[in-house]
């Protein structure tokens, strides 16, 4: 997905594609220094105003622009309410990362979008009910989704790769899965990689982590989501894959693009 890493990470909903979005394009980048060697890519790419102003909606319906989160630091993941395998664990390290930024104060500074790569599934509903089950979930964590074809040039400038697949292609052990939510039969996975972006203030592209994240306390999941996750999900929740981005190392980043010293709640 950025200019010398190769093949982009991918979330266990699918299987590997090369990125070639934003990132790609950034001026000089490179490992990083600053946030810590080994975690991710550093980098400096001016987002398209066009495409901060694109029509997303959040869990209750309201309209929203990134370019109306102007001045403060974003951290986007893709994800899907659906996954069975790494998202659930993604989404659960991006609002313990919250939770730890609210703590220090540092709330109004920093928003936490987590936006679908399934967004005809992912409605407002989905999303809300997807919220709720995080007790108290954070105030500057926002799930958003938005029309297909609004999302398709957001991750596609990104270099987000998407690829829906029926059901009855994947050769799953057990019977055919069920929503969470509306216990209907999945028709459909959507596989994709898996990238957490961070933007400063002057809306640049500063820094990527790739891959699937690893939460120190499963207890972060909550229970509806534990019990949803597949095989290879419950594998990720137990044992951290290969190269896994955590908690404290999303904070590292944090602290770079914020200048406050933000530490994990459980460690890592």
């Amino acid at each position: 997905m950025v200019a010398g890493l190769g093949m982009a990470a991918v979330a266990a909903c699918g299987s590997s594609a090369p990125g070639s979005g934003l990132a790609a394009q950034g001026q000089g980048a490179s490992t990083t220094s600053g946030p810590g060697a080994g975690i991710g890519t550093q980098l400096d790419a001016r987002m398209d105003p066009a495409l901060m102003r694109l029509p997303l909606r959040d869990a209750s319906g309201k309209p929203v622009q990134l370019a109306q989160i102007a001045g403060k630091v974003l951290v986007v993941s893709d994800s899907m309410t659906l996954c069975q395998e790494t998202c659930p664990v993604d989404t659960a390290t991006i609002v313990e990362t919250a939770r730890d930024v609210e703590k220090a104060g540092l709330g109004d500074q920093v928003e936490f979008l987590s936006i679908t790569v399934d967004p005809r599934r992912d409605t407002t509903t989905q999303l809300a009910a997807y919220r709720t089950m995080y007790p108290d979930p954070p105030k500057d964590w926002k799930l958003l989704t938005g029309a297909p074809t609004v999302l398709d040039q957001w991750w596609d400038a990104l270099g987000v790769w998407r690829q829906a697949t029926p059901e009855s292609k994947i050769h799953e052990p057990g019977p055919t899965p069920r929503s969470w939510r509306t216990g209907k039969k999945l028709t459909y996975d959507v596989g994709h990689s898996d990238e957490v972006f961070f933007f400063d203030g002057k809306q640049h592209e500063r820094f990527v982590l790739e891959g699937p994240a690893h939460v120190v306390d499963p207890t972060m999941l909550p229970k509806r989501l534990r019990s949803f996750l597949n095989e290879e999900g419950r594998k990720n929740l137990a044992h951290a894959p290969q190269g896994a981005w955590t908690e404290q190392q999303a904070l590292q980043v944090l602290s770079w693009l914020t200048g406050h010293r933000l530490r994990a709640s459980f460690g890592s």
